[in-house]
């Protein structure tokens, strides 16, 4: 049963990478021109939610002999590529936040590829809609699965090239191609701040495993401020807190199924992830986590305000998403790392079946 499991547990990499399947292979059918029309609709979208379906059932396998037999931990699957002594993983960390985050996530993506298939029916986008949607799907789950911050930060980046495709969904309309730059833009400062936090870490750390990462191994004071304030930034900025808020409510221009799982559900909280992912090393840095516990007040004021004078229900939602969002920067700023898990599944839940009923 150990052997099993054990096994079990290295097939994690179908998790992010069945999505991919199917965006490949519905793209494929679409540069064929054997994806047009209403005949060609079914299939497309029972692809795409077989694949999300799949990762469901392997996450659920998984979760039940984490119960049985313990968390399989941190699982070095291969090198991606290495120079002397130091080197680039593939390798996942399952354990008790990563498994529960990515369940959820996984149930809510096959949730809202079942509901796309009729709220996007004959729409001239449709191949495409359900394309972005899988590539975003295989995106967040390796963000929340992978065991270093280089590979967190592709799949990362790949929720962030979905998240522009799919505002910019009625790209005809200049509205929808603007606000789509707009979303994208101010989210790669948040970027920036990932990637200057993963080459302090090589330069310093020697390396982008997240168990070493959290730790602040080989770390100083001024060095591990520098780090941690770089993953910050882009904990802010994916999560739409002060100052990048205002990109969050562009974000809508995207259909409301895109908008349930991108900005009601999941995406937004990928920065709260983040910050829950390095708590060992926040917990050595109380000015750091004093900032988080202001801004998340911060925001949180300004959700409120911006929410009393909404005329329409899907910027309400998004504000109190916004809301309840810098609630969680409050509480892993104060250290109640357990009950900012707990507040993040239960909102996302909530959340996404508001949106899914908001009406068009």
């Amino acid at each position: 049963m150990i052997e099993f499991f054990n096994h079990l547990a290295d097939q994690v990499w179908l998790v992010p990478m069945l999505p991919l399947f199917a965006v490949i292979f519905n793209g494929l059918r679409g540069l064929l021109g054997r994806a047009s029309g209403d005949a060609a609709e079914p299939l497309t979208a029972r692809l795409s939610s077989l694949a999300a379906l799949g990762g469901l059932v392997l996450l659920l396998a998984i979760d039940g002999l984490a119960l049985a037999h313990g968390e399989p931990g941190h699982r070095v699957l291969a090198v991606w590529f290495a120079s002397g002594n130091w080197q680039v993983t593939f390798s996942y960390l399952l354990d008790g936040l990563s498994l529960t985050l990515a369940t959820l996530t996984a149930l809510i993506g096959w949730l809202v590829m079942r509901f796309s298939a009729n709220y996007v029916h004959r729409e001239a986008g449709f191949h495409r809609f359900f394309i972005v949607l899988s590539f975003f799907l295989s995106g967040i789950q390796l963000v929340l699965l992978a065991g270093n911050g280089l590979l967190a930060f592709v799949g990362w980046e790949m929720c962030g090239v979905a998240s522009f495709l799919l505002i910019g969904y009625a790209w005809q309309r200049p509205v929808a191609t603007a606000n789509a730059l707009f979303a994208f833009v101010t989210n790669r400062a948040g970027d920036a701040g990932f990637l200057l936090a993963l080459g302090f870490a090589a330069a310093w750390q020697g390396s982008f495993e997240w168990p070493v990462l959290a730790a602040g191994a080989h770390l100083g004071l001024d060095s591990a401020h520098l780090v941690a304030l770089g993953f910050v930034l882009a904990a802010l900025a994916k999560s739409a807190q002060l100052p990048f808020t205002p990109w969050i409510t562009r974000a809508l221009e995207g259909p409301t199924p895109s908008s349930a799982i991108f900005y009601g559900a999941v995406l937004v909280h990928a920065g709260v992830y983040l910050l829950l992912r390095l708590d060992p090393l926040l917990r050595q840095l109380p000015d750091v986590m004093g900032g988080l516990a202001v801004l998340g007040v911060l925001t949180a004021l300004y959700a409120w305000l911006c929410g009393l004078v909404q005329s329409d229900v899907k910027s309400a939602l998004i504000f109190a998403t916004v809301f309840q969002v810098a609630l969680m920067f409050v509480e892993i700023g104060l250290g109640w790392t357990t009950l900012a898990t707990v507040h993040l599944c239960l909102h996302a839940a909530w959340r996404a079946w508001q949106f899914l009923l908001a009406p068009s």
